[in-house]
């Protein structure tokens, strides 16, 4: 039997043995991720059917001789599928990388009889698997969305289903090829080089997003052109993006040859390039993977010098053992370069984030759009923070690994544990998204009573979502897993990710209902708003208090009745 397939079996045989072990798990979690999964796939097809149909009514109005909707939808067609090529890009840098370098069964099939290019196939399909199935789960809604609104025709559908494997095979070959070249080159240079390149690009990068930004200032006589430049960048004939939207909008026209032109053009590059991409593995992946793997990583540095072991000093308040602990999640976070290269995205978003917020139109001036744009403020950087949390603050409990019974042999409580992750989680997450909801605030220009709905909002929401990070890691932890990725995809993960979401619909519902209803005239009296208002504010805070005090309450106990 090929070799490829033995491993491909024996990962799907293990899948099986989890999927199968889900009857052993909580029915209450099963239950709830359930319902929240089914809740969330129904509300974003609705949201997505509501939304197509009122570009479509809109583009109508000029006449039945052109509908401005079919150019926008399929614009935006175009900017969908190139923003998922990219964003599939980056995701599979990051899992190629841990999958192939850092997994724990690397060392094993290493040592087997198994060729090199057919190791990375078998390892390269776990990562095509591992990256793209949330794509698959929330895609299906927008695009079930999509056709009901252009009532397109039956072949539209089994194109969007046979575009998507191709579609989804490039950018993860263009992923594991970088992450494969960056292994093999960058160990090899000096730490100095590799900061100076690191800052270089990201240098460019804001000088090329800056250029883009003051390029496409929007005014109300100038919205369409803008718009037909920028969307036009998206419909590159260099681009497998551009492939893939453009054969699926063919098919929904029913031009079958157009459309089968484009998949097969799509699928011939996917299957090129995933064949460059093992002849690349062939070469550079032991290479590089050798010289990895025979770093030094025991070295010593002394107490006063090392910006890692100045963050002891740097926490001498922190009372011991908590402050041992601290030290030591900040280094593991710090070594491990797919926690932290993750997090430099998350900078680089907000950074965009921020700089769009200079783009304003005259509507902005009215009391309704100004406390609609506040509202959408603190729910866009909530929902930044619940991303931080979701990703880096759950697994903190799981990263503690097998060797977690060290911890109940040593002078310290389960509940100095849970505590230590809590409040590292909102000391470190205040500092960014405080910070954030501030600056956001400020530039545009925001009234007090918005300004500090704001920034209580956001404040408070790095309590309850860090309690539900870790109260919830505590209650479903998984110690025999290394990879927080992994972590987090499991069924605690997801369990934590949709109720944070939850708790943010309740606090950004609860303040944009006070404040829009004021806004549109429903609130006269200045003491029913008040009133109103500190409703809004009581709602935050014990939403907030019932987030941190159940979890970390269940948690804790969880453990304390955990046998090691």
């Amino acid at each position: 039997m090929n070799q490829v397939w033995v491993v491909i079996l024996a990962k799907l045989r293990i899948a099986r043995h989890e999927i199968a072990g889900v009857r052993t798990e909580s029915k209450l979690k099963i239950a709830v991720v359930s319902i929240a999964a089914t809740l969330l796939w129904v509300g974003a097809f609705l949201f997505f059917r509501a939304g197509f149909r009122w570009i479509m009514e809109f583009g109508g109005r000029g006449g039945p001789e052109f509908n401005f909707g079919d150019l926008l939808m399929s614009r935006l067609l175009s900017i969908l599928t190139l923003a998922i090529f990219m964003l599939l890009i980056f995701s599979n840098i990051l899992v190629a990388f841990s999958t192939m370098y850092r997994s724990r069964e690397v060392v094993y099939l290493l040592q087997g009889p198994i060729r090199y290019d057919h190791f990375f196939y078998a390892r390269f399909f776990e990562c095509v698997a591992f990256s793209s199935w949330s794509l698959a789960f929330l895609g299906s809604p927008l695009m079930l969305a999509y056709g009901l609104a252009t009532e397109a025709s039956l072949l539209f559908y089994v194109a969007a289903l046979a575009f998507f494997i191709p579609l989804i095979v490039v950018p993860a070959c263009i992923g594991a090829i970088v992450a494969m070249l960056l292994v093999y080159v960058f160990p090899r240079l000096s730490p100095r080089v590799v900061v100076a390149l690191a800052a270089g690009a990201v240098f460019l990068f804001f000088l090329y997003i800056r250029h883009v930004l003051r390029g496409t200032q929007l005014s109300d006589d100038t919205i369409l052109p803008v718009f037909l430049e920028a969307t036009g960048r998206a419909q590159s004939w260099a681009l497998p993006s551009h492939w893939a939207s453009m054969g699926v909008l063919a098919a929904a026209k029913y031009q079958f040859q157009e459309s089968l032109f484009w998949f097969l053009l799509l699928t011939s590059t996917a299957l090129v390039s995933l064949l460059c991409a093992g002849w690349l593995a062939q070469r550079v992946f032991f290479p590089g993977y050798s010289y990895l793997a025979g770093q030094d990583r025991q070295r010593f540095r002394p107490a006063n010098r090392g910006m890692l072991n100045r963050v002891e000093r740097a926490l001498a308040i922190v009372p011991n053992p908590m402050r041992a602990l601290t030290v030591k999640d900040v280094k593991l976070f710090w070594r491990d370069p797919t926690q932290w290269s993750q997090f430099v995205i998350f900078f680089g978003i907000m950074a965009i984030y921020i700089a769009n917020l200079r783009n304003t139109s005259r509507y902005y001036e009215d009391e309704m759009w100004r406390s609609f744009v506040a509202c959408l403020n603190v729910g866009s950087v909530t929902l930044i923070l619940a991303t931080l949390t979701s990703r880096f603050v759950f697994p903190l409990v799981s990263l503690e690994g097998r060797r977690f019974w060290i911890i109940g042999l040593a002078p310290l409580t389960f509940r100095h544990l849970v505590w230590q992750k809590f409040w590292l989680s909102v000391a470190t997450t205040s500092l960014f998204t405080i910070g954030l909801a501030v600056l956001s605030a400020s530039m545009l220009k925001l009234e007090p009573v918005y300004f500090w709905m704001t920034v209580y909002s956001v404040t408070v929401a790095n309590f309850g979502l860090a309690g539900l990070a870790v109260g919830l890691g505590a209650l479903y932890p998984n110690f025999n897993e290394d990879n927080p990725a992994r972590i987090v995809s499991g069924l605690g993960g997801t369990l934590n990710l949709l109720m944070s979401v939850g708790y943010i619909t309740i606090i950004v519902a609860a303040q944009t209902f006070v404040l829009q209803y004021r806004a549109i005239g429903r609130i006269v009296s200045p003491d029913w708003f008040r009133y109103a208002l500190a409703g809004a504010v009581i709602t935050g805070a014990v939403a907030t208090a019932l987030c941190v005090a159940l979890p970390m309450h269940f948690g804790l106990r969880n453990l304390r009745d955990m046998e090691y």
